[in-house]
């Protein structure tokens, strides 16, 4: 399985009353969840409150069939995020102290891991910081493919120059990598292209570049990059659309059986690969919240 080791949280998005509508997220939590409703085999590891909030998480990972049997259980609140909507683009304020997102103290791998997947505001924030850390090392370890996407939210970052070295650290580690292009402007000052395409060059790793209403570039040593453009369609708001891309490609990857070595998957079945993600967060981005679609819904 596809293990998602990161952050769960409830998402506050604007009503259409002018309240606060709170829906399921986390950048880990909605790409788990995208994995299971696409049909991949997908578990989840990060504690959850014992709260109606972290009831409503384990309901929706165990509906779409994800294993949610490694996450801790924890009396602390679930963590949350306050959304602000700028024409559709979604930025966040965080209440994370004391909530499920400090909650991680240790953990391994479960032994049916196959692959792993981390990223979000886990990456930045301790004490879970450190143990997904670690989980990237066993997995590395134990020659299973590991898959960083960063997320970047620079106003949780209070300590950038301990993050850094842990990225480069990450990056390392991991078989694909996938950033936006504000991950890229955060990482270099450089042209985000650019960027990416060195960090493909030193890493050895998949780069995919995502690029939002421009699509996603998948970069990788020594061959020609892949490009796929975001089809035209109606945005109600970007939340989880990263993470919906994620589950896409995984998914893609699992199913062709190219997840074990995907740096080494031939041309058309990385091609097909992009498409499929641009395909499932391209749906996301048509509704609110982080709603990824299920499988029969991408025809």
């Amino acid at each position: 399985m596809i293990l998602c080791a990161g952050e769960s949280l409830v998402d506050l998005v604007p009503s259409g009353g002018g309240g606060l509508l709170a829906l399921p997220g986390g950048a880990v939590f909605n790409t788990a969840l995208g994995l299971g409703r696409l049909g991949a085999r997908a578990g989840y590891l990060w504690p959850l409150s014992a709260d109606a909030h972290g009831r409503t998480l384990r309901s929706l990972l165990e509906r779409a069939g994800v294993d949610a049997s490694p996450c801790p259980a924890t009396d602390l609140p679930t963590a949350s995020a306050e959304v602000t909507l700028t024409g559709g683009e979604a930025s966040y304020r965080f209440t994370l102290t004391g909530t499920t997102a400090t909650a991680l103290t240790a953990a391994t791998l479960p032994e049916r891991t196959g692959a792993l997947f981390i990223g979000g505001i886990s990456l930045a924030i301790e004490p879970g910081a450190s143990v997904v850390e670690s989980l990237a090392a066993e997995a590395r370890a134990r020659g299973l493919p590991v898959m960083i996407d960063p997320n970047l939210r620079p106003p949780l970052i209070d300590d950038p120059e301990t993050l850094r070295p842990r990225l480069d650290r990450l990056f390392a580690l991991a078989a694909i990598i996938k950033l936006s292009s504000d991950d890229l402007r955060w990482l270099s000052a450089g042209d985000p292209a650019a960027t990416a395409t060195r960090i493909a060059e030193e890493s050895g790793a998949l780069v995919l570049h995502t690029q939002g209403a421009n699509g996603a570039s998948l970069i990788r040593r020594g061959a020609p990059p892949l490009h796929r453009p975001a089809p035209k369609v109606r945005v109600i708001d970007t939340i989880g659309a990263g993470d919906s891309f994620n589950a896409g490609l995984l998914a893609a990857l699992q199913t062709s059986g190219a997840l074990g070595y995907p740096a080494e998957a031939d041309a058309p079945m990385l091609s097909a690969a992009l498409r499929y993600a641009v395909q499932v967060a391209a749906v996301t981005v048509g509704r609110q919240g982080a709603d990824p679609p299920w499988r029969h819904e991408l025809g």
